[in-house]
C-alpha cells in the first residue's frame, strides 16, 4: 500500500506545476511511488482533478469576502483547509508546507496533534537576507514607535515559527549560502538533525525527451521569462539597458505575464524608441510547457535581473537547453552559475554591469561554445529525479 503525500498551497494554478511545489508531489508520485496529493483554493479554477499522479484537492475558500487586514481573518479565510487537514491528517504520512511561517505551525499544529508520527517536510523557500532583516528586528531596541509596533509585529510571527521548529521533521534550503548559514538553527532553536540542501530544479522526465540543439542550431535570441513589470524582476531595467545597446541582429523575448501597472510603462517605451519594436518581442503568458520549451530551445542567451528571488526556476530550464545565464545577485545565484564559472552574476540594479555583460555576448567576446557544454554538464545537478532521491532518502 502507497504512502500519502499532502502538499498544501493555499493559492495553486496550473502554471506552478513546473515550479518546485508543483514538481515535488509529481515526482514523489512518479518517482517515488506516493499517494500524491495537493490541497488548495485554487482561486483561478483552472486545475484539472489530477495530472501526472497527483490528486488535486479543491475546497471553497471560507469568507472570500474578508480582506487580510489581520491575522485572524486569513486563518478563518482558510477554515476548509484545516476542516480537510483535521479529517484526514491520520491518513497522511507526508505533511509538506512552504514557509517557516505562522501559517505553517497552525497546518502541523493539528496534523502533529492527529497524527503525531506524521512527517513534516518543510521547503523554506527562503531568502536569507530577508531572515536578517526580520531577526534583527525581533533583537532590536525600538527607538520610536514605528519601531515598536515592527518589532512587535515580527515578533509574533518568530514565536510562532520557533513552535514550528520542534514539530518539523525536515526543513530544506535552495541555496548552500543559506543552508551553510541555517543548518545548525532557526531563530535560536537547534535544528542540526533536520536541515537538508535541496536546490530547485528542473523537469528532466519532460526536458530529456526533447533534443536540445547545439549552439549552432540555436537563433541570436535573448531570453527572459517571468511576471513581467513586477518590482522583483526589475524588468524596466532590462528595457532601459536594451535601450543602449546595439543588439545587431539579436532579439530579445520577454515571456510571461505583464503587471497592470507596467502597461503604461511598456507602451511609452514603444512610443520613445519605435526602432525596437521589431527587436524586444512581448510574447504574453505562455502556460503551455512544451510551447515554453521551445523559447529556451531557440535561445542562446538567458538573462534575470530581479531584484529578488528565493531560486531562480526558470534558469536552470534554461540552462537545461544550454543557455547562458546573466542574473543579478540574488539567492542561489552562485550555486546555479557555479560560482560565475557557466554564467555571469552582476549586481542587483546596475544597469552598467548587465549592459557591459550583454554586449559581451552580441560581439563574441564571451565565449558561448565553451559555456554552452559546462552548462549542459552543470544543470544535471539539478534535475528532479535527482533531487526526489535525495529529499526521498531523508524522509524515509
Amino acid at each position: 500500500m502507497s504512502k500519502t503525500f499532502l502538499h498544501i498551497s493555499e493559492e495553486f494554478e496550473y502554471t506552478w506545476l513546473g515550479k518546485d511545489n508543483g514538481m515535488i508531489p509529481i515526482y514523489m508520485s512518479e518517482k517515488l511511488g506516493y499517494d500524491s496529493k495537493i490541497l488548495t483554493v485554487n482561486l483561478k479554477n483552472d486545475l484539472p482533478d489530477s495530472e501526472r499522479g497527483v490528486e488535486f484537492v479543491k475546497v471553497k475558500r471560507k469568507f472570500p469576502f474578508l480582506s487580510n487586514f489581520a491575522y485572524w481573518t486569513k486563518l478563518v479565510k482558510r477554515y476548509n483547509i484545516f476542516k480537510y487537514l483535521i479529517k484526514n491528517a491520520k491518513d497522511i504520512d507526508v505533511l509538506m508546507l512552504f514557509h517557516v511561517s505562522r501559517c505553517s505551525y497552525w497546518y502541523a499544529h493539528f496534523y502533529k496533534k492527529l497524527n503525531p508520527n506524521g512527517f513534516i517536510y518543510v521547503k523554506a523557500d527562503f531568502n536569507l537576507a530577508v531572515y536578517q532583516k526580520e531577526w534583527n528586528i525581533v533583537n532590536s531596541k525600538p527607538k520610536s514607535l514605528r519601531e515598536f509596533f515592527r518589532k512587535r509585529r515580527e515578533s509574533a510571527e518568530y514565536d510562532k515559527r520557533k513552535k514550528l521548529i520542534p514539530m518539523t521533521d525536515l526543513i530544506s534550503y535552495e541555496s548552500l549560502e543559506a543552508y551553510e548559514f541555517m543548518k545548525d538553527s532557526y531563530a535560536g532553536i537547534d535544528t542540526k538533525t533536520k536541515t537538508i540542501y535541496l536546490p530547485n530544479g528542473y523537469d528532466n522526465e519532460i526536458i530529456d525527451k526533447i533534443k536540445v540543439k547545439t549552439l549552432e542550431e540555436k537563433e541570436n535570441i535573448i531570453l527572459t521569462v517571468g511576471r513581467l513589470g513586477t518590482e522583483a524582476k526589475n524588468t524596466e531595467l532590462l528595457l532601459e539597458t536594451f535601450k543602449e545597446i546595439d543588439l545587431k541582429d539579436w532579439k530579445v523575448y520577454l515571456v510571461g505575464s505583464i503587471d497592470k501597472r507596467f502597461i503604461n510603462y511598456k507602451e511609452n517605451f514603444f512610443k520613445e524608441n519605435p526602432h525596437l519594436v521589431d527587436k524586444i518581442i512581448f510574447t504574453g503568458e505562455i502556460k503551455d510547457r512544451e510551447e515554453l520549451y521551445k523559447y529556451y530551445n531557440r535561445a542562446k542567451v538567458f538573462v534575470l535581473p530581479s531584484r529578488w528571488e528565493s531560486f531562480g526556476i526558470v534558469m536552470v530550464e534554461a540552462m537545461a537547453f544550454g543557455d547562458y545565464v546573466i542574473t543579478s545577485n540574488t539567492c542561489a545565484a552562485k550555486d546555479i552559475t557555479n560560482n560565475n564559472e557557466v554564467g555571469k552574476i552582476v549586481e542587483i540594479d546596475s544597469k552598467k554591469e548587465l549592459k557591459d555583460e550583454i554586449i559581451k555576448t552580441i560581439s563574441g567576446e564571451i565565449d558561448l561554445k565553451e559555456k554552452y557544454e559546462k552548462t549542459l554538464n552543470h544543470v544535471s545537478n539539478f534535475k528532479y529525479s535527482y533531487l526526489i532521491e535525495k529529499l526521498g532518502e531523508r524522509i524515509h
